[in-house]
């Protein structure tokens, strides 16, 4: 029988893997990490690690041995010598479908609700239960909670304006800036009242924090309970104190939805949330509703209301990033090597001294980090210790802080800058800055639909491909507007980079004043790796490039 697991302490033990550290989009998923983690998949003939293939080049990098990973979800890359000689299998159930070979799948508590709905159906599932954890509910005060984010944002507000002020291009934005306007359980009983929800669980961070107002304590979640619109807190014996009245103790979380909740219709966060979760939960009589991606948006249309964080996010990831990149080139110039850590270390060294000389005051903490050398590989990923020297092509940053109030995460940066040294490289990132300025960011403004965009921006592309194909960055077996159609132009914020709001084919979300997000044109061809992405606001008056210094 093949079994799955998705224990992260097994894949390091085993692989010395670290999953959020050594993989770039287990980091970026900051409510959904546990769906692109690897899984370990045991047969009778041996065993693999399951890995998506936007990651091969960070797992490889680690240490695994190819021979004991199966790739899937194929990367989407415009040079397919990347991945000529690396078979991924379509989806991941497809990859299960083939290692299970017509046998029953035996499936650990640990792994992704979401993994579950998606091989059922597909290969017969023998799913294992979780310990139920004793739990104390306690509830909180919501307009205690919301007091605690109107004070946050007064000292963004300031924070802010002072930030920008004397930024000619940024004149006017200050004045979208708002501490009063706070949506976050009103959209929160729409999205119940639109789903139909009787209780909504919250056990992803962004998720979490963002209805209660402080930091997660592990193994906690949340509860909103329709109709009496209260949001109960629970937690296991040991966590860290929650500042509430305890109104009740249960023998497990799926008991206390049971008992504190009207009826059954309980909205999980199917890309967060465990199936051994999932099956307590039914036990105790719910019917669980995927809701994710609902969640995603909730955090995605009300993010005008933490603005003046966002841009604190922004200014300081162009300080970081740009400064760490023109360190590398100094250097190269002058003949030095070094490795890709060592940029990192001058980018953390930016960030912290950004907060220091600003006098910002609320943390500003690294999100995620994606830095490489284009000669080390293509693919994107965190930096490892790998030479940067007369040999190196290209150098791709592309990152994001995060704005912690209180272990809270307020806001979130998403952008990117590249340090090409081959002609072709600078001359396509020269013209890549057009496309992200002009072609996508000069669509945005409010009525716009996503989609739209990235059907905009291929046709902003195309008198220039042939130019793309004389230089060298762009071969002619390919079908560029089919690849690029797989992939996204940008997104929405949301406390993250969105997957619920992306400019892509597919998403019809229409953008408004206050929509905030990145735009971005990765390029990844030959031997240059590069990211060209800014953070852009659709303002009362006009849409502005945050990122721009």
């Amino acid at each position: 029988m093949l079994s799955l697991t998705a224990d992260a302490s097994q894949v390091e033990r085993t692989y010395g893997l670290n999953a959020r550290k050594s993989l770039l989009f287990s980091a970026i998923r900051l409510d959904s990490h546990p769906l692109v983690a690897p899984l370990i998949a045991r047969t009778g003939n041996g065993q693999y690690l399951l890995v998506r293939q936007q990651e091969q080049g960070n797992a490889l990098s680690a240490g695994v041995p190819k021979d004991q990973i199966k790739f899937y979800a194929p990367w989407v890359t415009i040079d397919p010598r990347i991945v000529a000689d690396t078979p991924a299998s379509a989806s991941l159930t497809s990859l299960v479908r083939e290692l299970a070979d017509g046998a029953a799948v035996s499936l650990a508590a640990d792994v992704v609700y979401s993994h579950y709905r998606t091989l059922s159906g597909s290969v017969e599932l023998v799913v294992s239960d979780q310990d139920p954890t004793p739990v104390t509910a306690y509830e909180l005060d919501l307009e205690q909670v919301l007091t605690r984010f109107a004070a946050w944002r007064e000292t963004g507000v300031h924070t802010a304006r002072r930030l920008i002020e004397g930024v000619a291009h940024l004149s006017g934005l200050a004045e979208e800036f708002t501490a009063g306007e706070d949506s976050r359980f009103s959209a929160l009983k729409t999205l119940v009242a639109d789903r139909s929800l009787d209780a909504l669980l919250l056990a992803a961070p962004p998720n979490f924090t963002e209805a209660t107002g402080f930091a997660q304590p592990d193994g906690t979640v949340a509860l909103w309970l329709a109709g009496s619109d209260r949001l109960v807190v629970l937690a296991p014996d040991g966590a860290s104190a929650v500042a509430a009245s305890p109104i009740g103790r249960f023998p497990s979380i799926g008991a206390a939805v049971q008992a504190l909740a009207r009826g059954m219709r309980t909205g999980v966060e199917d890309e967060w949330i465990s199936v051994g979760l999932a099956r307590e939960l039914e036990r105790e009589g719910a019917e669980l509703i995927p809701v994710s991606t609902d969640l995603g948006h909730w955090r995605d249309v009300r993010d005008h209301e933490d603005l003046a964080f966002q841009v604190v996010a922004a200014r300081a990831s162009v300080f970081a990033i740009e400064e760490a990149l023109a360190w590398a080139e100094k250097g190269l110039n002058a003949g030095r090597s070094f490795s890709e850590l060592d940029i990192n270390a001058v980018y953390l060294d930016k960030i912290a001294e950004f907060r220091t000389v600003n006098e910002i005051p609320f943390g500003i903490e690294p999100y995620f980090t994606n830095l490489h050398s284009s000669n080390r590989m293509l693919f994107p990923g965190p930096p490892v210790d790998y030479p940067i020297n007369d040999e190196t092509t290209c150098i791709q940053l592309d990152a994001g802080v995060r704005i912690v109030v209180d272990g809270v995460t307020v806001a979130t940066s998403d952008m990117a800058r590249s340090l090409p040294r081959t002609a072709a490289a600078k001359e396509a990132y020269r013209f890549f800055f057009d496309v992200v300025r002009e072609g996508i960011i000069g669509q945005l403004k409010p009525g716009v639909v996503c989609e739209d965009v990235h059907e905009g921006t291929l046709r902003y592309l195309a008198p220039h491909l042939d130019r793309m194909i004389a230089i060298g960055m762009l071969g002619t077996d390919v079908d560029f507007n089919g690849e690029y159609r797989k992939r996204n132009v940008g997104h929405l914020m949301g406390k993250q980079e969105s997957f619920a709001n992306e400019l892509r084919p597919g998403y019809k979300h229409v953008l408004e004043v206050g929509s905030y997000g990145a735009a971005e044109i990765p390029w990844r061809y030959e031997n240059a790796a590069i990211g060209t992405e800014d953070l852009w606001y659709i303002g009362r008056d006009r849409t502005y490039i945050v990122s721009k210094r």
